[in-house]
C-alpha cells in the first residue's frame, strides 16, 4: 500500500512540477486604472499585500504569476472595495492576455494588469 500511495505522489510531482517551473510567482504587479468617461488613465505599482487606496476604491494584490513559456502573459489576483460601501466590487483573477475574460465591473473605471515583476 504504501508503495502505491509513493507511485501515485511521484506520478502526480511529475506531473505538476512542470507547470510550476514554468511559473514565476512575484508579488509587485503593474495596474492600469482607466476612467472611462474621461479617458484619463492611471499606473500603479502594486506590491503583495500593499493597500493602494485610488479616489474611492482600495485595491489589493495578493498575488502576481509570470508564465515565462512563449508570450511572456500575467495574471494577478486583486481585490478591489468600494470604501464608501464597504464592500467589495471585484475580487478574482485578472489576465494580461485576455481582458474580456476577467474583466471589472465598475460604472467609471476600467482595470487592466500590464505586467508583473
Amino acid at each position: 500500500m504504501k508503495t502505491l500511495i509513493r507511485i501515485v505522489l511521484i506520478n502526480i510531482l511529475c506531473f505538476i512540477y512542470p507547470f510550476i517551473a514554468s511559473a514565476k510567482n512575484d508579488g509587485i504587479a503593474i495596474i492600469k486604472v482607466i476612467n472611462k468617461i474621461s479617458g484619463k488613465y492611471y499606473i500603479h505599482e502594486v506590491s503583495k499585500g500593499e493597500l493602494l487606496k485610488f479616489r474611492n476604491m482600495t485595491l489589493t494584490s495578493s498575488q502576481c504569476i509570470i508564465d515565462k513559456e512563449g508570450t511572456n502573459s500575467f495574471a494577478a489576483f486583486i481585490s478591489l472595495k468600494n470604501i464608501n460601501q464597504d464592500k467589495y466590487i471585484f475580487k478574482g483573477w485578472i489576465l494580461s492576455n485576455n481582458i474580456s475574460l476577467s474583466q471589472v465591473s465598475h460604472p467609471v473605471y476600467n482595470v487592466k494588469l500590464l505586467e508583473c515583476l
